[in-house]
């Protein structure tokens, strides 16, 4: 049998159906009705194997700031095509780096609050959390961190302790080192914090800092306090300890600025999905004393990966980047997302099942009152050509995060048909 795509157009449910002979069956949602298999995109559409088009309000879980096939991303390729010299496409990046690697971390640097100055590349935002963690590990030789409900960090196995999600965790709990995380309400009073910090103090695994989302997205759209967040970089400071910003979802434009460091002297930043403008590309920033921690390398890293700073990923990147800088984009994302924010509460004030319409800039969710509901409305929206994703525990939140350069045009229209489909229930 001949198992290549063909000229002839193949059905979303013929597509999934020969998914489900190759791949493991956790790995991607199969919906039972109006099935959906991608096959090209461009800006904030998305077309499928049968041609129907979509408004895409996810921007790949937000890891296309600029859209599908951004003028960055086709200018590399395009680029790489037309060159005379053959370009670089290994990585090696902890024996030989690349131009393009130092280019991107230049541009990264450049961009973020001036005590931010070392930073370490990898592929992944869960990937970038783990060096963040290693990295507070090796500055205080201790290993207990403070996380918050609802938190998610990613879901590789060192940092699978620091996510919240049970569902997750459990399977795996007999290989996580539970004992050295203390998990406390968002926002919770202070006090709290620092009994959390003496109870670690009192265990022989020590208190080596702090790991929480400026906003967190997974969990339905929860924004922390900024005063709240100023005084967990005091505690740290406090007890030589290390505060770890998890901005993979919220970094470089998402919540309307490029860092939420910039407003607190936090010690490590963790950055992915838009830094890399659909390529897979992370990074962790930190001061140089905590940084430092880390040894000088011989040729030999403690912590590489094959493909950590893939020139070609590091250059659509650094494109992405600077394009967000140029643009203005974070400024328009606190700007329109507070406008779409407006709209949608007038525009579904009616509906009973609406909680709240909540965010900071293009990150938008809408909470409802039903367990599961946003994950009913996702399949509902799918037919008539708008993607989103529902987040929570329960499922009760729809999230919003288009692009962050999606024309308001294609925005309120996408937003138009989602109101209506609210406002029928």
């Amino acid at each position: 049998m001949n198992f290549q795509s063909s000229t002839s157009q193949i059905s979303n449910a013929e597509w999934l159906k020969r998914l489900s002979i190759v791949e493991c069956r956790d790995s991607t949602y199969r919906p039972r009705t109006d099935p959906i298999v991608f096959k090209k995109a461009l800006g904030s559409k998305i077309w499928d194997s049968e041609g129907k088009q979509y408004y895409d309000l996810c921007a790949g879980f937000g890891a296309l700031p600029l859209g599908h096939n951004s003028e960055a991303l086709r200018y590399v390729c395009e680029g790489h095509l037309q060159n005379e010299r053959p370009p670089i496409d290994h990585a090696m990046g902890d024996v030989y780096p690349s131009e393009e690697k130092i280019i991107f971390l230049e541009t990264l640097r450049s961009a973020l609050p001036s005590h931010l100055t070392k930073g370490c590349v990898a592929l992944s935002g869960g990937q970038s959390v783990e060096i963040a963690v290693k990295t507070a590990v090796l500055f205080t030789k201790n290993t207990g961190f403070i996380v918050f409900d609802d938190g998610y960090h990613g879901l590789d196995l060192g940092i699978l302790p620091l996510t919240a999600r049970q569902d997750f965790r459990m399977p795996f709990k007999d290989w996580l080192p539970e004992t050295s995380v203390i998990r406390l309400p968002l926002n919770c009073d202070q006090s709290i914090v620092s009994q959390a910090i003496d109870v670690l103090n009192s265990k022989s695994c020590g208190f080596a800092g702090i790991l929480v989302e400026p906003v967190q997205g997974r969990a339905g759209i929860k924004t922390a306090n900024i005063e709240w967040l100023k005084s967990l970089a005091g505690l740290t400071k406090q007890h030589q300890a290390v505060l770890i910003f998890d901005e993979v979802f919220t970094g470089f434009g998402r919540i309307g600025s490029i860092t939420t460091a910039s407003q607190i002297d936090v010690d490590l930043v963790c950055f992915g999905k838009a830094i890399g403008g659909g390529f897979p590309i992370s990074a962790c920033f930190g001061r140089e004393s905590v940084m430092n921690a880390w040894p000088e390398s011989t040729g030999e890293a403690l912590h590489t990966g094959t493909f950590f700073g893939h020139p070609f990923a590091a250059h659509v990147g650094r494109l992405t980047v600077e394009a967000i800088l140029k643009q203005g984009l974070a400024q328009r994302s606190l700007v329109l997302g507070e406008e779409v924010r407006q709209v949608l509460r007038n525009k579904l004030s009616s509906s009973e099942y609406v909680v709240d319409v909540r965010g900071v800039g293009l990150m938008i969710g809408i909470e409802f009152n039903k367990p599961g509901f946003a994950a009913q409305l996702m399949d509902l929206a799918r037919p008539l050509g708008v993607i989103v994703l529902p987040s929570g525990s329960t499922g009760s939140v729809l999230s919003l995060t288009p692009a962050l350069n999606i024309s308001e045009a294609e925005l309120y229209e996408a937003l138009n048909i989602l109101c209506s489909l609210v406002i029928a229930f």
